[in-house]
């Protein structure tokens, strides 16, 4: 199963949890909630979009702060409130961080270099530089994905490790290690 399907079962198991712990306490402000299911749905949410999205994001944020006080009724129904915007957005495509942009409008610009370089006629540096926004494009799904790498990893360990957890399948494997085939043809002078 792939992260991404992992990560929408879970959104979907602790909205459908939230909701039958609120479900189960009744009706009224002062209606308490049970203690352990709600200490157990606030610790696997936080788990969940701090893993996802970072402790750094509004969204682990506003839980941690709608949340005060397990076994309330409101606190419940105020971090199930944050947990639905996170999914809404989340599945919508709505989450992306600024570094990430700005990173791809580096390479972008990277590979536009790489495409002047091959219609000019230079061959070899136009592969080698594609080679090495492929690398580090790799480099910075295994980091995403929470795939160890070493400080200097391999391109092809990257690309296997990235097929075996599922963030793609085989054909795209066996179309990154042809890049990186070229990649290391070219920088060897053929």
């Amino acid at each position: 199963m792939k992260k991404t399907d992992l990560i929408e079962t879970r959104f979907k198991e602790l909205l459908e949890f939230g909701a039958s712990i609120l479900g189960s306490a009744g009706a009224g402000p002062g209606r308490g909630i049970d203690l352990s299911q709600s200490q157990q749905w606030i610790t696997s949410a936080s788990n969940l979009l701090a893993s996802v999205l970072g402790r750094e994001s509004d969204y682990y944020h506003q839980l941690q702060a709608a949340f005060q006080v397990p076994g309330y009724r409101s606190d419940m129904a105020r971090g199930l409130a944050v947990l639905k915007a996170a999914w809404n957005d989340y599945s919508k495509g709505y989450i992306f961080e600024l570094k990430s942009l700005v990173r791809a409008e580096i390479f972008d610009d990277f590979l536009d270099l790489a495409q002047y370089l091959y219609d000019q006629g230079y061959h070899q540096p136009a592969a080698v530089l594609a080679g090495g926004v492929l690398e580090d494009g790799l480099r910075k799904l295994c980091d995403k994905n929470k795939i160890s790498v070493p400080p200097k990893p391999k391109l092809d360990a990257m690309n296997s490790e990235l097929a075996k957890n599922g963030t793609y399948n085989t054909l795209v494997q066996k179309r990154i290690t042809w890049l990186a085939d070229i990649r290391n043809k070219a920088t060897h002078g053929q």
